[in-house]
């Protein structure tokens, strides 16, 4: 108990790693959704296949698809050269990438939050079902979120600690810019999200006295910002994809501008406008639609209101908070059918959980400072949530990615939770 105490985020990262890995080591032996649930992953180590076996032959293997399914495909690869084509081993990685990722988590909350406010918010996200599920297979879930958590604790680190030293806040400068860029070679909009909302954190904080590290901090944050395009791009020629052919061009785009979808019949639409958006989610509906038939041979049962139309931008506006609401919270007991499905079920009971640390969120936000850190908390949530609302076309999709920027509202559920209780340290 007491290693406890003195090593709290090592503790923290032992139990998420834990049960990670026993999630890890059940579902290798015995899947616990139906197939559809592994689709990335299966794709992923498709690719790794194909790879090694043009590395067991001689040449220079080809890696398709969008540059975060090439570095996590070179990722698989270089495990399958070492171990075979044994997806555990891929999978045990996560996990680790995984824990990691809780305790970055609840280090960065720690400096915008007292420390047991910090740790309840890892701890509920090392013990969060889906967020053991999803980092513990061999998708980007886990990398990406140990890179924006990273991000942001050294950002807040070099930017926020007035007791730094010139070199400690420059090292945390220069690794937060790195971090944001790693993020962005899995998904580029998590890199513009995060990288805006801690420059607005870091504007908030101009009447503080005048540090050294929050101008290095935004120096960094904005070069890895400015420098995205060229480095994905040189990243991609490096793959040396022999095949790269028009499809893939366009999947390649799809990757270095976020808003921007190949229909593969090469009609290109741009969400920028209300009939634009309308477009480029029928059109996303229909292709996914399609493929689950071909593919799958099953119909998809959980697309995000397939059949809403924006007309101006007041149907926008009007269609955000519900939309919103979906990809946060959905399904919800009453409110979607379940149909006696095991995966529902279990998205279902945890969204009532969610919603209820929602409600805690914004209660202990109400009444809580107002510091610039958290309010560049909030704005990545905010940003995220709204770029959800309207380009998440599938619960399970949304139900994976907000596996990232939902525990921003955790510390502050936490905060309020633990002042219910009498047990809030004043900070």
């Amino acid at each position: 108990m007491s290693w406890i105490k003195g090593r709290p985020l090592t503790a923290l990262a032992a139990l998420a790693l834990a049960l990670r890995v026993l999630c890890a080591a059940v579902t290798e032996v015995r899947p616990l959704f139906p197939d559809f649930y592994y689709t990335d992953a299966v794709r992923i180590h498709g690719y790794a296949l194909n790879a090694l076996e043009d590395v067991r032959a001689g040449r220079a293997p080809v890696i398709n698809g969008t540059l975060g399914e090439r570095v996590q495909t070179l990722i698989s690869l270089g495990f399958y050269r070492i171990f075979g084509p044994r997806p555990f081993t891929v999978k045990l990685f996560n996990a680790f990438l995984g824990a990691l990722g809780v305790a970055a988590f609840a280090w960065a909350l720690s400096m915008a939050f007292p420390e047991p406010t910090a740790l309840a918010a890892g701890l509920l996200m090392a013990v969060w079902p889906s967020h053991i599920f999803y980092t513990s297979q061999n998708l980007k879930e886990a990398p990406v979120g140990l890179l924006a958590y990273a991000a942001l604790g050294a950002a807040l680190a070099a930017g926020f600690d007035a007791k730094a030293s010139r070199p400690r806040a420059a090292t945390f400068a220069l690794g937060a810019g790195a971090a944001l860029l790693g993020a962005g070679f899995y998904r580029s909009y998590v890199m513009i999200c995060l990288g805006a909302a801690l420059l607005i954190a870091l504007g908030l904080s101009v009447k503080r006295p005048v540090q050294f590290s929050p101008g290095l901090t935004v120096a960094a944050l904005a070069a890895a910002l400015a420098l995205y395009p060229s480095v994905a791009r040189g990243l991609l020629d490096s793959f040396h994809s022999a095949t790269l052919g028009a499809t893939d061009q366009g999947r390649v785009q799809s990757t270095l501008i976020p808003l921007t979808y190949d229909d593969h019949d090469s009609s290109v639409y741009r969400p920028t406008s209300p009939e634009g958006i309308s477009r480029f989610r029928s059109a996303r509906q229909a292709s996914d639609r399609l493929w689950a038939t071909t593919k799958a041979n099953r119909d998809i049962g959980t697309q995000i209101y397939p059949n809403e139309t924006f007309k101006t931008w007041g149907d926008v506006l009007l269609y955000l908070p519900k939309g919103a609401f979906a990809v946060l919270f959905m399904p919800l007991p009453g409110l979607y059918p379940l149909d006696g499905k095991l995966g529902r079920y279990a998205s279902a009971g945890e969204n009532l959980i969610l919603l209820a640390l929602a409600a805690l969120a914004a209660a202990g936000f109400l009444r809580g400072p107002k510091t610039p850190a958290r309010l560049g908390l909030l704005a990545f949530f905010a940003a995220m949530t709204l770029g959800a609302s309207l380009l998440e076309f599938d619960l399970g999709s949304a139900g994976r990615h907000k596996l990232l920027y939902l525990p921003m509202l955790f510390p502050f559920a936490a905060g309020e939770a633990l002042r219910l209780l009498g047990r809030e340290e004043p900070r």
